[in-house]
């Protein structure tokens, strides 16, 4: 896989006083917010979906939730900086996501739907959702605490124990049986997610959405991180094609990447993640910006006037022709 972390994006950051980009831009570019944390603030994604952007003529401001004291107040889309759309990159428990629903709940438009980021990114949540939409997806305990592990019935092991608001694949562990539970290497602090373990050729396929096709790469399983395995794209068959769709519908997203690996019972998915890598997709930062636009396009036709939300609702007034 190509390497992420030593890509210079050249990200520049929108304080309150922010220079605004694009200065050449056309009456008809887009101006957008992308709200980024400081692991991926030269990471390859999402600089060069930024770089596309403004390359294109379109404005774009980098808020960086760690460094900028953030003002809900010109979240306002009426009253506010009048971005046309939020664009989140951040990890899983970080403070972008609450910057980026509270946009949302004002009524901006935010890439993706910040109510659909919030259903995958909490682990619990979507494995209830997934299960319930009849998608292919493991049994699920929770865990409050590393403690009631001890509570698991012999006959579930192997087993796999992860962070509910994990991502990049981190303190992922396989446990064979519950005298490894003693030595279970976790923050106490973070609530768990408990899966069978489904034996594996030591990778996953990672399928990758990126808003008008989809890709498919072998991706080296975070429990076999000795294992032998060739990084590579491979073709998208058909069923894969269809489930990634499935996600797509069943959890409101339009940027996406989710894991899948094959069982005796068929594919069966182990993740959905709504702003992944997309390493080595072709032409990945284009497809990316494209699928920006046009999400943010399709919902700003309707100028918003006030909006009354709740958590999975949200009802816009439009405004008389």
């Amino acid at each position: 896989m190509s390497n992420l972390g030593n890509h210079s994006t050249g990200i520049r950051s929108c304080v309150a006083s922010a220079d605004r980009a694009g200065s050449s831009a056309t009456s008809t570019s887009a101006r957008l917010c992308f709200i980024v944390e400081d692991r991926y603030q030269n990471d390859t994604m999402p600089g060069t979906v930024i770089e596309v952007l403004r390359g294109l003529g379109h404005e774009v401001d980098v808020l960086h939730p760690h460094a900028m004291l953030a003002s809900l107040s010109r979240l306002d889309p009426i009253d506010g900086d009048g971005y046309d759309g939020y664009v989140l990159k951040t990890v899983s428990s970080g403070p972008g996501l609450s910057i980026l629903e509270a946009a949302g709940a004002a009524g901006g438009v935010t890439v993706n739907d910040y109510r659909s980021i919030r259903l995958a990114r909490d682990k619990a949540v979507a494995a209830s959702l997934a299960r319930a939409a009849g998608l292919p997806f493991p049994k699920t305990y929770f865990a409050a605490r590393s403690a009631l592990l001890a509570q698991l019935p012999f006959d579930k092991y192997p087993l796999v124990v992860k962070p509910n608001n994990g991502s990049s694949c981190e303190q992922i562990f396989r446990i064979e049986n519950a005298a490894q539970l003693e030595n279970l290497d976790v923050d106490d602090d973070r609530f768990l997610l408990v899966q069978p373990y489904l034996p594996n050729p030591g990778y996953d396929i990672k399928l990758y959405c990126t808003g008008d096709d989809v890709f498919a790469a072998v991706r080296r399983s975070p429990l076999h991180p000795g294992a032998s395995v060739v990084e590579q794209l491979i073709p998208v068959s058909a069923e894969w094609r269809a489930l990634a769709m499935r996600v797509g519908r069943v959890f409101g997203l339009d940027i996406f990447g989710l894991d899948i690996i094959d069982t005796p019972q068929g594919w069966m998915i182990l993740d959905v993640n709504d702003f992944p890598s997309f390493g080595q997709v072709p032409h990945a930062a284009e497809r990316i910006a494209d699928t920006i636009l046009r999400v943010t396009r399709r919902n700003t036709q309707i100028a918003p006037k006030r909006v009354s939300t709740a958590l999975h609702r949200k009802v816009i007034l439009e405004v008389p022709a």
